[in-house]
């Protein structure tokens, strides 16, 4: 069908005025012109059919009724540009067999920016519209932070992660009904955003007046709620961290979490993966808790319950680490195994009879395990000298199928 045209039209902030030349000649000589209802409303001098769709698979049976089988060219209208966060992708997907063409639109990333006089380079960029993101994992590492919200509800809910996570001091550069008549920019603090009423049509640029500087931070032993929950130490959780071997948007399991030393630092640390710390003591669950909101580490779940039971309803993991697993272990691997053959996983143990137990199963698994022990020293002052005070040895084994 390459002989009919689509245009997929960025139409900016959603008035006539915001609309490129192009755009609105586009719309001019097309035969039919889809798009939600406050989308059409930019088209409403054109003499084109308008039809109120916008779902890919809604649209195409429009085309494709005998009612319409004469038209030539077809234009689709989406809010904003077609390549920020836009449904032009699942469009493209759809109309592959037909000649489609972007024509992008002002975004309202750059309308915003402009309005309030920051420019949109320095930002990070986050939608939350329909979507689940680790948003303060970017403010908390970035100064701006631009953020698509899902209306007035979305908002709030923002406004009170950031109050949660103790993150009173940045301020929310808030834009309503950008681009229209009656657009409103109003600047907030956290408390004010969460108790305040706007419209569905909402922006927010997130300005963090000290933002963390270090994006991979140390996060020593000292500063962290321990109770009298076994924790991973600082060297021996950097090291195993740096083994696993995350990458973006990983999935990583915490298992026999204590603290949720690990899998906290990982998430600070990988702020777009997702880490589920699995623990099954309630005072250890609690500890995690408190590491967590501590450490902002809003990317981490916890999960309450004994593995490999606990990680039957996760999604795949890319990536585990084992600090404890209740004479599990067996059962866990075939559990991270049976979800994703490839999965990496980083065991630390200190005796002798669970190294022997792993090097076993590795045997059985047909897998070549990496294996280091580490063993921490730190200095004591002891009257006018220093002397190095050694920890227990740690052994790290790595399984990579």
């Amino acid at each position: 069908m390459q002989d009919k045209k689509i245009y997929l039209i960025g139409i900016g902030t959603g008035t006539y005025e915001g609309l490129t030349v192009r755009a609105a000649k586009l719309m001019e000589g097309c035969d039919l012109i889809f798009g939600a209802g406050r989308m059409l409303e930019a088209a409403a001098g054109c003499k084109a059919e308008k039809i109120a769709a916008y779902q890919p698979k809604e649209i195409r049976a429009h085309l494709e009724n005998e009612e319409h089988r004469d038209w030539q060219c077809a234009c689709v209208l989406l809010s904003g540009d077609v390549g920020f966060y836009s449904g032009a992708k699942q469009l493209l997907e759809e109309f592959r067999d037909y000649a489609v063409e972007l024509v992008p639109g002002i975004s309202s990333l750059s309308a915003f920016c402009a309005a309030i006089g920051v420019l949109w380079e320095r930002a990070a960029l986050v939608s939350l519209h329909g979507r689940q993101e680790n948003v303060i994992g970017r403010v908390d590492r970035e100064r701006y932070t631009f953020c698509l919200l899902g209306g007035e509800e979305g908002l709030r809910e923002l406004a009170e992660k950031l109050l949660y996570y103790g993150m009173d001091e940045v301020v929310l550069h808030i834009g309503e009904k950008v681009g229209y008549p009656d657009e409103r920019i109003v600047h907030m603090t956290p408390k004010e955003a969460a108790e305040g009423a706007f419209d569905s049509l909402l922006v927010a640029m997130l300005e963090n007046p000290n933002p963390r500087d270090c994006l991979f931070p140390e996060m020593d032993d000292s500063v962290w709620v321990r109770g009298d929950v076994p924790m991973t130490k600082a060297e021996v959780r950097a090291l195993a961290i740096l083994k696993l071997g995350m990458s973006k948007n990983a999935v990583l399991y915490d298992i026999g979490a204590g603290t949720g030393s690990v899998g906290i630092q990982a998430a600070v640390c990988y702020p777009d993966s997702s880490v589920y710390a699995v623990e099954y003591q309630e005072k250890a669950v609690d500890l995690i808790r408190q590491n967590q909101r501590k450490f902002r580490a809003d990317n981490l779940h916890i999960i309450y319950g004994k593995a490999p039971g606990a990680l039957e309803p996760l999604p795949a993991p890319t990536h585990a680490f084992i600090g404890g697993s209740a004479g599990n272990l067996r059962a866990i691997l075939c559990a991270l195994w049976e979800k994703n053959p490839h999965t990496v996983v980083v065991i630390s143990l200190i005796t002798l009879e669970t190294l022997s137990e792993v090097m076993r199963l590795t045997e059985e698994f047909g897998i070549e395990p990496q294996v280091v022990q580490v063993q921490v020293s730190r200095a004591k002052k002891a009257g006018a000298y220093h002397l190095l005070s050694g920890q227990n040895p740690v052994t790290l084994v790595k399984l990579a199928p």
